[in-house]
């Protein structure tokens, strides 16, 4: 990377990839056509086992090949994105003169999706494309088909385990978004409420970061995505637990999780999120399961600085009167992200941590924030303190 080069400043540079969102019942099978128009004609079909043995995926796939399209498979052999299976799908993409990728999975089943487009068109092994500013060539076309709430299809980031160096990587790109994200019911009516209900909150996470983020002034159409981000997954997530087969609601929920990764395409990411890298690189921990609790944490540092717009977001979303002062708002916020977290999220993952490994997490998510561009607000010792309350 570019000592110079940050996200902000590789956003300005590359733009926005722009993509089409498709909706409904049915949807998934329905872009055959959208996808002969674009000049598709061999598709790379991407998914783990469960999710190939859905009816509704076969399904799929049969109109795809009904419209004339030639499909080929690569069954993902870990649970976790990583650089076996990146090289291993780039394999099948190559031997099977592949020209589309199509992703129908959660977020590591995307993240080898966004990682293997990225390797057909750009020279280098996948762990090259680590950090700002190096991935250099557009992708051709990639679909991702949701299964949960996942904000990964709409973000300019993805992470993987890379077993070369037995370490996470994480790449930043603006170019690695997908042109197509499909939100579809029937893909999802087989995962249980946890499982959207878990993606759905690490939206959250972000969705709320990004409202708060330093450039949300200067991007305020990508404001107004955190905004609806956070409406739809806070507004119906009770719900959608209480009822996981409601296809409305299924369907409500993921375009909120899709909400949330568009916001962070000009704005960025938080605390929470590189917390989160952080914590999962030192200790292999299910990635997001503590976002909540560090989120609320950050929200009470920064207390002070952002209590305007979190005061905003609590009376939008009638967490309290309009009437009530600024901090009691902001407070009133603060507390209702609190307890979503604790309804809806019945563990998190949050490791015993010693002194010096919360010093190394504070000190790399202060190196990440400054690498997105941000001045960060919290010092070291004061994320030390934040890490400690977990």
């Amino acid at each position: 990377m570019s000592r110079d080069l940050t996200f902000i400043k590789s956003t300005d540079k590359d733009g926005i990839t722009p993509q089409a969102l498709y909706m409904g019942a049915g949807s998934a099978g329905d872009i055959a056509d959208v996808l002969k128009e674009r000049g598709s004609r061999r598709l790379l079909i991407i998914s783990n086992k469960n999710t190939f043995e859905y009816r509704s995926v076969e399904n799929v796939i049969s109109k795809y090949n009904d419209a004339g399209l030639r499909t080929f498979k690569y069954q993902l052999r870990s649970n976790v994105a990583n650089n076996r299976d990146i090289e291993g799908a780039l394999g099948t993409y190559k031997e099977y003169n592949c020209d589309t990728i199509v992703v129908i999975g959660n977020r590591y089943d995307i993240a080898v999706g966004k990682l293997t487009a990225v390797s057909a068109t750009n020279p280098g092994k996948p762990s090259s494309f680590a950090g700002v500013g190096n991935v250099h060539f557009d992708i051709k076309t990639l679909v991702v088909i949701k299964v949960d709430s996942t904000p990964a299809a709409s973000t300019p980031e993805s992470s993987f385990y890379n077993h070369d160096t037995d370490s996470w990587v994480t790449c930043f790109s603006q170019i690695m978004m997908p042109q197509i994200v499909v939100i579809d019911p029937d893909m999802m009516i087989r995962n249980n409420a946890e499982m959207v209900g878990f993606s759905a909150l690490n939206g959250l996470c972000m969705a709320i970061e990004a409202y708060l983020s330093p450039l949300s002034a200067r991007y305020p159409q990508y404001k107004a995505n955190a905004a609806v981000a956070i409406y739809k997954i806070f507004g119906k997530l009770d719900s959608l637990v209480a009822d996981n087969i409601d296809g409305y609601l299924l369907t409500r929920i993921s375009t909120g999780g899709f909400y949330a990764g568009l916001a962070t395409a000009r704005l960025g990411f938080g605390y929470s999120f590189f917390i989160m890298h952080a914590m999962q690189n030192r200790y292999g921990c299910e990635y997001g399961a503590g976002m909540g609790k560090i989120l609320v944490a950050v929200l009470k540092e920064l207390l002070n600085f952002y209590a305007e717009p979190m005061a905003e977001l609590a009376r939008s979303q009638h967490f309290c009167t309009t009437s009530l002062d600024t901090i009691s708002a902001a407070q009133s916020f603060i507390e209702s992200v609190n307890d979503i977290y604790k309804k809806n999220l019945h563990f998190d993952d949050i490791p015993v941590m010693t002194p010096e490994d919360m010093r190394k997490i504070a000190d790399s998510t202060r190196s990440a924030m400054t690498e997105m561009g941000f001045n960060p607000r919290i010092t070291s010792d004061k994320l030390v303190d934040i890490l400690k309350t977990l």
